[in-house]
């Protein structure tokens, strides 16, 4: 293999390649970035000589950093075996290593510095399957975070277009950002990576998220109804706590459009709960209840509390938040996400309430 970001780049990157640069760019939204991958891998291979290409996403949820996980968002001109292994064994071994750790990715080709010809990848994978020459990128976004890897492998040496070298970087940025769009990891979507997300369409059908773990909670009535009343309030983003199997998650809903209506596309998102801001679950509920400014009776009655018992709930909130009112309580515990809200509409714990909208 040799360092890519060491060849001449005297070569100028062709219109083709100008234009794939551009529509890399134009993609802004999770679904349209995954399903246009496997046609701008395509138009990556014709224009650059490659007779197969391969995009991987390193998984966000991944235990380990040091050996990440990856995940194939689309692969094209490869056999399932040998897409397969590059997605699995490659990373981890010392020449996957050697791509993680490059600039500008690794090439195979006459001079293979590196004698990855006499590794088992080339031997036992690669060569039996027709490539003699290849290059392997690692995808990283601004903030140096490694988000995938992209292959591409032709048959000879003399195979890849020499406008292709020059044309590396800025293709490596703009993967990096296809594949941070696919994931929901783009700053319009703000999913940190230990979030678990899904897509749900206006049905509430879920779609899973490429590169993301499987949600932390079933998608379950409950849940959905939660879910529906922050799209019926017109707010793009919401979090909150929900309890579900005897434990508490935090979830995020991202409405793109923004518009009222409690059926139309978003994205869920869970973790485990990280905060609670030290209060109970039961002063969880009743500072829920607290947000949407119901009374100390509603609340004890929805609660099968006394008034009493909830005065005395209250007042420990206010001491634990360290705030002299409700409505700083309330709010200091909207910012930090910690609500625990009902499905129900009418409940004095529901999110639409606390949202300040009524559910269409």
């Amino acid at each position: 293999m040799h360092a890519a970001d060491r060849v001449s780049t005297r070569h100028p990157v062709s219109d083709r390649l100008i234009d794939l640069l551009g529509d890399l760019a134009s993609l802004d939204a999770p679904d349209e970035a995954a399903t246009a991958a496997p046609q701008l891998l395509e138009r990556l291979a014709e224009d650059g000589g490659a007779a197969a290409c391969q995009l991987d996403t390193a998984l966000t949820h991944a235990d380990d950093l040091q050996a990440p996980a990856f995940q194939t968002v689309a692969s094209v001109g490869y056999s399932p075996e040998v897409s397969s292994h590059l997605r699995a064994e490659l990373a981890p071994s010392p020449h996957g290593r050697r791509v993680l750790a490059a600039t500008g990715g690794l090439r195979i080709d006459e001079d293979d510095p590196f004698h990855f010809r006499g590794s088992d990848h080339y031997r036992e994978v690669l060569h039996p399957a027709g490539y003699d020459d290849g290059i392997s990128i690692a995808l990283r976004d601004p903030g140096a975070r490694l988000v995938g890897l992209l292959h591409l492998s032709a048959r000879s040496t003399r195979d890849f277009a020499p406008e292709l070298v020059g044309a590396l970087a800025p293709l490596g940025r703009a993967f990096a950002r296809l594949t941070t769009v696919a994931t929901c990891s783009s700053p319009d979507v703000t999913l940190p990576p230990e979030y678990a997300a899904v897509r749900l369409d206006a049905a509430g059908r879920a779609t899973p998220v490429v590169g993301r773990a499987p949600l932390h909670a079933a998608l379950d009535t409950e849940l959905l109804g939660i879910v529906r009343s922050i799209l019926g309030s017109g707010t793009r983003f919401a979090t909150f706590l929900h309890q579900q199997a005897g434990r508490l998650v935090e979830v995020r809903v991202h409405c793109p459009s923004g518009r009222a209506a409690t059926h139309q596309p978003c994205t869920v998102a869970t973790r485990p709960a990280a905060s609670t801001l030290g209060l109970t679950l039961r002063q969880l509920e009743v500072l829920t209840a607290v947000a949407t400014g119901a009374g100390n009776r509603e609340i004890a009655d929805e609660l099968c509390l006394t008034q009493r018992t909830v005065a005395a709930h209250v007042e420990a909130i206010l001491a634990r938040l360290d705030t002299p009112s409700r409505a700083g309580a309330a709010a200091k515990a909207t910012a930090a996400g910690v609500l625990l809200p009902s499905a129900d509409p009418e409940s004095v714990r529901s999110l639409a309430r606390v949202l300040g909208r009524p559910v269409t």
